[in-house]
């Protein structure tokens, strides 16, 4: 070995004395260290209590911070609280976010481990700095984040509710600030119930009273009332100045919103009267901004509204706040565009963006970026400044008739929606989301006027998808989002929200007033938030999830065409408000945009068209009418368009009628059955998104109740299980289930796994906020449990040969939450439903023929079509009425259904018996033939 050959002469006394020295060195080191230590945590101590000015403290925590380098004492809490201390005034001494920012992190990271030098209690206040600076940089969405941590971390330490509190308040009051009203609302609860719990009266009242804006925001004005009450009377009491003025204001905004214009100037003045000795001036320039739109935006009083406003900005300089001086000009904007000054409007809009430090110069074709715009936590005030930039270039344009305010005008809403994009995805509560899809209504009128202009049916077309039923597209974005998962999450997902429709189910069951309500709701909106939580985790975890579930591009109108030359078919989309529609007409290679103004467009038309055609006993007494009116909606909505006989697709907005019962005579009556096939979409986009293709262990499910539990109230329905069976005769591989078998249970488990589903029975929906239902044997099917149902459907197309499946509420620019719409958001392609009370019937006798002719291949609107053709055709006069025929209208994809054959699989099983056979038979001779060789 070569060690072996090592002349080594080292004496037994050298290795002891070299030992020695070693350790002498060791203990002298540690000796060394621990001096350095003990005597870094006395100045620790001793800094954090003195009292010096930020300057000089901050170079006394830099000294600690070298010398424990130096000391490379162990990076414990002490050390933590090095940094922490440095990171705080970084702010004060430097503004220095950044490094603030890093350092925080820092002290947070250690003291989330696990050692036994870190501290909870400390992580708290890390994790509080980082939310407080995020907040002050305007990072709503990090701020929201940290606010989080520190809470989560905080419930770990009992004697710490104070950071709870904040945290949750800090919060609420973000969720408000980026307009996500929903979420508001639920921390403000949650917050609320905790801060009763520690007998804090004064959080209690500071989260009612943010409980109340966001409710009023919501339009939910009974129960922001409510909390106003509580709010003065205790506010009152205690002398809670700052909460009493606010809620004042709040009373300000109910009155104005109720047209009592009197209370509403009273209850402004009165806030700003008590907010001025609390010299809050941050809020005193809100409360004055406030007055002055009600001034300018309700009374037209400009002039008042100007002095007011002045103050305004007087109290927004006194705190140097910029954010809020960017909000007073963007007002003070919209009141120029009131008094057509548009000159000073452009300056004003350009001051608003250069106090939130935005690059902008006072050329009005000039737009920031979506990146740089995006940065802005405030997405309310961004979404307000664009959007009146956008009316502002159109009404340049009306004014000068330059074509180059009208590129611009497209061009700043084009940004402008890339940011209410933003904020969509950004809110989790779909209240928060609707409340955006109303507010965001007159831009869109604005963009698509642009568009008409110029002219410009791409735009138009893209300005409409944008417009159209998003909130669908989202959810039918989640459900493909949860294939990118791996199988344990996707189910832990889904598991999620079936526990969230059974808290909000039972939470419906209970009096609002009730102590049980109290505690499921907070049950709720403890469970809410852990799934948003679980959410986020995959979200960040799986890009691929995250990418399809934020999938928002609209297709083009080049996609939208080529789809329509390969199917045969046109394709309209109306665009309506209460004084203008736009219709786009488009062909496989054509594309055109009208308008309809007040002058020819009446939306009062619509709905007696509608009420018309469900009641038969109108119908017949007064069918000249009738006519007259169908005719009169023919020539307005459908008959300018020239679109070729045939297929046509009907986008409507906020409206759902049944185009073929329009008369195209009103003498002589024809009906546009008889030359138009309809199928309706939610949108292009919905129409062309790809759903999966999951196999089907059947072709045909059929549910048919008959007679229902007698607290049901509803009628039986005797011959509905014949139906059915006649229904189901054009198909192989059926499950029909009736009479008891017809229950809530086996529908929400059966119905995925069939290509077709047929419901005989009653639902019940208005346009309140209450839920349509489909009756089953033994319960209800309310909408939202339609989520229920499995994530991974087979079924091509659902059938509701029920009364009115195809109404329900209506929400600004997403349409009818009706169950049609229910089962479309359950990943169903295509749903059959209806829109009034059925004729039981007629009912029956048309979904027979329906489902004949889909069996023998053809289109599901040809289907509909010719099965309503041939029922006018075999019935007397009277079954002729529109009331009849024309309730079941088709929703969504039209291809033909593709369906298992009995005889090809018969096929199969006979030709894989006959080579099992034979091949018993060859191996049977070959052994027989082996067996004589051996002998």
């Amino acid at each position: 070995m070569l060690l072996a050959n090592l002349n080594i002469n080292i004496e037994i006394s050298q290795i002891v004395k070299l030992t020695t020295q070693v350790f002498i060195a060791w203990v002298l080191c540690f000796s060394s260290y621990g001096q350095c230590a003990d005597n870094l945590l006395n100045k620790v101590k001793e800094t954090d209590t003195i009292h010096l000015p930020a300057k000089e403290k901050i170079n006394r925590w830099y000294y600690l911070l070298e010398k424990a380098n130096q000391c490379n004492v162990p990076r414990d809490s002490v050390y933590a609280k090095i940094i922490y201390s440095i990171s705080k005034l970084e702010i004060e001494v430097n503004n220095n976010y950044n490094k603030s920012n890093d350092l925080a992190f820092q002290a947070l990271r250690l003291n989330l481990t696990a050692n036994a030098g870190s501290s909870k209690t400390d992580a708290a206040k890390n994790a509080l700095q980082l939310a407080v600076n995020y907040e002050n940089s305007g990072l709503s969405k990090k701020a929201l984040l940290y606010f989080d941590t520190c809470q989560m971390v905080a419930e770990r330490d009992p004697v710490q509710p104070a950071y709870i509190l904040y945290s949750k308040l800090r919060r609420a009051y973000l969720y408000f600030l980026t307009g996500d009203y929903q979420k508001s609302v639920e921390e403000s609860y949650t917050g609320e119930q905790y801060s009763i719990l520690q007998n804090d009266e004064s959080y209690t009242v500071e989260f009612l009273n943010l409980k109340a804006q966001s409710l009023f925001f919501q339009n939910q004005i009974s129960a922001a009332n409510k909390s106003l009450d509580t709010v003065i009377k205790s506010a009152s009491l205690n002398k809670y100045t700052f909460e009493l003025a606010s809620a004042c204001k709040t009373k300000a905004m109910i009155y104005e919103k109720q047209a009592d214009l009197i209370k509403a100037e009273f209850y402004y003045k009165k806030s700003i009267e008590i907010r001025l000795p609390t010299n809050n001036y941050k809020q005193i320039a809100t409360d004055y901004s406030d007055l002055a739109n009600f001034y300018s935006g309700t009374l037209l009083n400009f002039s008042k509204a100007k002095k007011t406003f002045t103050k305004a900005i007087e109290y927004a300089k006194k705190n140097k706040d910029l954010l809020k001086l960017s909000m007073i000009y963007t007002n003070i904007g919209e009141t120029n565009l009131l008094e057509h000054d548009y000159e000073t409007a452009g300056n004003n809009f350009t001051k608003s963006l250069q106090y939130l430090k935005i690059k902008a110069d006072n050329n009005i074709f000039n737009n920031p970026g979506v990146k740089e715009l995006s940065l802005i936590g405030n997405k309310d005030l961004i979404i307000s400044i664009m959007s009146d930039k956008t009316l502002l270039l159109l009404k340049l344009y009306k004014l000068k008739n330059d074509t180059r305010f009208l590129t611009s005008c497209i061009q700043t809403a084009i940004v402008t929606d890339s940011i209410i994009t933003q904020t969509r995805q950004e809110q989790s509560g779909e209240q928060s989301k609707l409340y955006w899809r109303n507010k965001t209504r007159g831009f869109f009128t604005n963009a698509l006027e642009a568009c008409y202009r110029a002219n410009d049916t791409k735009h138009a077309f893209y300005f409409m998808e944008k417009s159209r039923s998003v909130l669908l597209n989202d959810k039918l974005n989640e459900l493909g989002a949860s294939a990118h998962l791996p199988d344990s999450l996707a189910k832990k997902e889904q598991e999620f929200q079936i526990s969230l429709v059974i808290e909000q189910q039972q939470l419906n069951e209970l009096e609002q007033n009730s102590p049980e309500y109290t505690k499921q709701q907070l049950k709720l909106y403890k469970l809410t938030n852990s799934f948003e939580h679980f959410t986020k985790s995959l979200e960040t975890k799986y890009p691929a999830y995250y990418q399809y579930k934020y999938a928002d591009a609209a297709p083009t109108l080049d996609s939208l065409q080529s789809y329509l030359g390969k199917k045969h078919q046109s394709f309209v989309h109306y665009f309506t408000n209460d004084t203008v529609a736009y219709i786009l007409s488009i062909t496989s290679n054509n594309a055109r945009i009208f308008k309809l103004d007040k002058n020819n467009f009446y939306r009062e038309e619509i709905n007696g068209f509608i009420n018309f055609c469900s009641n038969k006993d109108s119908l017949n007494s007064y069918y000249s009418s009738f006519k007259a009116l169908s005719n009169s909606i023919y020539k307005t909505l459908f008959e300018p368009l020239n679109l070729p006989k045939g297929r046509v697709i009907i986008c409507s907005d906020n409206f759902l009628l049944p185009f073929e019962a329009l008369y195209t005579d009103a003498k002589n009556g024809h009906f546009l059955i008889q030359d138009y096939t309809f199928s309706y979409a939610y949108s292009a986009t919905y129409l062309l998104k790809r759903f999966t293709d999951f196999p089907a262990k059947g072709n045909f499910i059929g549910f048919a109740p008959v007679s229902f539990q007698k607290y049901l109230d509803v009628p039986d329905l005797k011959n509905a299980a014949i139906a059915l069976a006649n229904s189901a005769d054009y198909y192989n591989n059926n499950l029909l289930l009736t009479k008891n078998d017809a229950t809530k249970n086996n529908f929400i488990q059966q119905i995925s796994g069939y290509t077709i589903v047929n419901v005989f029975s009653h639902a019940s929906a208005d346009s309140s906020n209450r839920e349509p239902k489909l009756y089953m044997q033994d319960s209800t099917i309310n909408l939202s449990e339609l989520q229920l149902l499995n994530t991974k459907p087979a079924t091509k197309l659902v059938v509701l040969s029920a009364c009115q499946t195809n109404v329900g509420k209506n929400a600004t620019g997403e349409g009818i939450y009706s169950l049609a719409r229910g089962f479309t958001s359950a990943g169903i392609p295509s749903i059959a439903a209806t829109l009034w009370n059925a004729d039981e019937d007629m009912i029956y006798e048309i979904s027979a023929n329906f489902h004949q002719y889909l069996s023998q291949g053809m289109s599901k609107d040809s289907a509909l079509q010719k099965a309503k053709i041939d029922f006018i055709k075999n019935n007397n006069n009277e079954k002729e009425l529109p009331y009849y025929w024309a309730n079941m209208v088709l929703i969504g994809n039209t291809d033909p259904l593709i369906l298992s054959s009995a005889s090809n699989m018969e096929w199969w099983w006979v030709a894989g018996g006959t080579v099992i056979i034979l091949a018993a038979v060859t191996t049977a001779s070959i052994r027989k033939r082996r067996q004589l060789n051996a002998l």
